[in-house]
């Protein structure tokens, strides 16, 4: 199996779920396409990622743009995806 066609089919399927409006929150991004393989595209440790999808708007904007484009989705539909993310925009029960 090539390894680049797993990561592929995993990016595939975030952007159809993403497309389809299914993705509520940023870090559900990353139950499709695992956090571990973005951070690894982004030349980034896996374990610094993963403290900044606890709080997405903590990630800088060239970072959420490389997201984007490593998903093939729109950057400006998934910042404001990080923005709704952000503790004071979401809506409290």
């Amino acid at each position: 199996m090539n390894t680049e066609t797993t990561p592929n089919k995993k990016f595939d399927k975030a952007k159809l779920l993403f497309d389809q409006g299914l993705i509520n929150e940023f870090k559900d991004l990353f139950d499709i396409a695992p956090y571990s393989l973005i951070a690894k595209k982004l030349n980034t440790s896996h374990i610094r990622f993963k403290a900044k999808l606890e709080d997405p708007t903590s990630l800088k904007i060239s970072e959420v743009d490389e997201v984007a484009k490593l998903l093939n989705i729109d950057s400006l539909a998934l910042c404001a995806l990080v923005l709704k993310s952000h503790p004071r925009n979401k809506a409290s029960n």
